[in-house]
């Protein structure tokens, strides 16, 4: 595997907000599911990588709230 970055965008799920997300790739370390977060609502998601992926907020949440995303147990 060569070094390098994986970058993608996505929509978060829960605010609508849009984020590129920055994931690095090492050679010689295996890639393992690393979390990261909505920059708006804190929606944690999770990307194969080496070390905890960048997030760069690119549009704000769409949805007109102001709270933060909470897990549920249900």
């Amino acid at each position: 595997m060569e070094a390098g970055v994986t970058i993608f965008e996505r929509s978060c799920a829960y605010c609508g907000a849009r984020f590129r997300v920055l994931a690095m790739h090492t050679p010689h370390v295996q890639d393992h599911p690393q979390e990261y977060a909505c920059p708006d609502c804190g929606k944690r998601y999770e990307a194969e990588c080496v070390d905890e992926p960048q997030v760069q907020l690119l549009q704000p949440r769409t949805d007109g709230k102001h709270d933060r995303y909470q897990e549920t147990m249900f």
